[in-house]
């Protein structure tokens, strides 16, 4: 019977209390976490449509093969240092931010075979795409360990050593496919930079703003967010909480991050057309006409940023591969 469960790990940052006050501070603060877009099965089937329209790792031929390239030298990386089974050497593949899990199978399909140890370890703040992925990754290896975990990275410091095995000499490979755009810079790159030991790999990928002008760049992009895909995504968060639709219209706008002034990024709001008020359990909130209540950022980024800030934080890149669109970069990374 057993057989028939999915075992999921969640983390202590997922648990009731803590989601809930999470939630109730950024309605209160009028900044919505984006963790709360991906909170419900609805949520997720929602973005994973617009990932499969707009995500050039989906549209895009060249973009499916910069993944390939990488994860293909990943797999010549593994195979030089690989270690005699006797040592009881094993490998986790750590995928934050999971997704729908279509990345990771392809990685696996690289990097699994019968002589490594591999463990699989989807993990993200939803629920329903931990699940999915373990699932779509399961069907095609079944013989692989996949444990999903559920979990807020931004609150996970402690994630990487409950994963690890101590009694085991263990490689991890961490991978953090379209996640970066949506976490101030500083505060993600501590935490990976933490997830990650020396020699460990890194495997991620950015969007790049797609022109020599930074700006010009990210204006080409602009309508893959200003759509009506994305406004429908973004705004349920708003209408479970008992907002309406007549309340205020979503604005897209590109704006400077105001602690990294040469980063720029496309940000959504909620711009008020009248006073709102609404109750979450016990809590009151009010809006006011005229105020904006912030859905979500994306950062737009170049390779030179990318290899300039990953350098500060000890992680050297040591290949990436940008599709003709240069609209994605991914990169091959190890923590020195």
């Amino acid at each position: 019977m057993l057989e028939k469960f999915e075992k999921v790990y969640v983390h202590p940052s997922q648990f009731s209390e803590r989601v809930y006050q999470d939630y109730l501070s950024g309605f209160s603060l009028k900044q919505i976490n984006h963790k709360f877009h991906y909170d419900s099965f609805k949520q997720s089937q929602k973005w994973l449509k617009i990932h499969e329209q707009f995500s050039p790792a989906r549209q895009d031929d060249n973009c499916i093969d910069a993944y390939a390239k990488c994860f293909q030298q990943t797999a010549e990386i593994l195979d030089r240092v690989a270690v005699p089974q006797e040592h009881s050497s094993s490998l986790n593949l750590i995928s934050l931010g999971c997704g729908g899990g279509e990345k990771d199978k392809l990685l696996v399909s690289h990097i699994f075979n019968i002589e490594r140890a591999l463990t699989y370890y989807p993990v993200d703040v939803s629920l329903s795409l931990a699940i999915i992925s373990a699932q779509n990754v399961r069907a095609t290896f079944a013989n692989l360990p996949v444990q999903p975990v559920v979990c807020d990275l931004l609150q996970s410091n402690d994630l990487i050593s409950l994963i690890n095995d101590k009694e085991k000499e263990t490689r991890n490979i961490i991978t953090f496919f379209g996640m970066i755009p949506n976490f101030s810079p500083d505060e993600i790159l501590t935490i990976l930079s933490n997830f990650l030991e020396r020699g460990d790999l890194l495997l991620f990928s950015a969007n790049l703003a797609p022109s020599s002008d930074y700006l010009q760049g990210i204006q080409k992009v602009f309508p893959q967010y200003d759509n009506e895909l994305t406004k429908e995504w973004l705004i349920t968060v708003l209408l479970d909480a008992g907002v309406e639709r007549e309340d205020g219209t979503i604005q897209f706008q590109i704006e400077q991050d105001s602690q990294n002034q040469h980063f720029q990024r496309i940000a959504a709001y909620f711009d008020l057309k009248k006073d709102v008020t609404f109750k979450l359990e016990d809590e009151l909130i009010e809006w006011k006409n005229g105020e904006r209540i912030r859905l979500f950022f994306s950062y737009r980024y170049t390779t030179p940023m990318i290899k300039e800030m990953l350098k500060s934080y000890g992680i050297d890149v040591l290949n990436y591969w940008e599709p003709a669109s240069q609209e994605e970069g991914v990169y091959l990374c190890q923590k020195v």
